[in-house]
């Protein structure tokens, strides 16, 4: 059954995303795991994408202990908001260690460094995750605007955004101005 869900929900986010600029992804606490190896799974099935993944919510280390080959895809590079926030100082070839999750700036810089120089009709993917993570070291209107400008910078450069917000932790009404196209994820079905 885990297996389907997964399947749903890559299946589902991977619709969406071919239609529309940016996709925000409102998810329940417990299917958090399982957004993630849906997103995982499709960033590894697309060698001939480009992926960067913003992580707020766990660190790199814990990403590369729960994703192990994923993480060390070729097409996917991440950026690690919170490792040296937490006093962990580790070197990765493919992670950006950034010092906290409050230096929106430094987030973007980097995040957008990683496409440099690739053809403008390459797949290009940026994973926030999470919104409600970065809203817990932030204030939400910075957050608003640190979003407006990830959106209208990727837009000008054809990267795609995947936003994912936990709901225990974020008004969700705040989320539909930010992006697109918005998927809900239940604890059984997908609105």
């Amino acid at each position: 059954m885990v297996d389907a869900v997964i399947e749903g929900i890559r299946e589902r986010i991977a619709a969406a995303i071919q239609v529309n600029q940016s996709v925000g992804i409102q998810v329940p606490e417990n299917r958090h795991g399982d957004l993630q190896e849906a997103i995982f799974d499709s960033m590894c099935r697309n060698t001939h994408t480009t992926w960067t993944y913003v992580t707020v919510s766990k660190t790199f280390d814990y990403l590369t202990k729960t994703f192990k080959d994923s993480t060390k895809q070729g097409n996917i590079r991440f950026i690690d908001c919170i490792s040296r926030a937490a006093g962990i100082s580790e070197g990765a070839t493919n992670c950006i260690y950034v010092e906290s999750p409050v230096m929106l700036e430094k987030i973007i810089l980097e995040t957008l460094n990683n496409f440099k120089g690739m053809k403008r009709d390459l797949d290009k993917y940026i994973v926030i995750d999470s919104l409600s993570a970065l809203m817990i070291y932030n204030d939400p209107e910075i957050i608003r605007e640190f979003m407006s400008l990830v959106m209208n910078k990727s837009r000008s450069e054809n990267i795609h955004v995947v936003s994912i917000l936990v709901e225990e932790e974020m008004d969700s009404s705040k989320l539909i101005q930010l992006n697109d196209k918005i998927i809900v994820l239940r604890d059984s079905f997908i609105d």
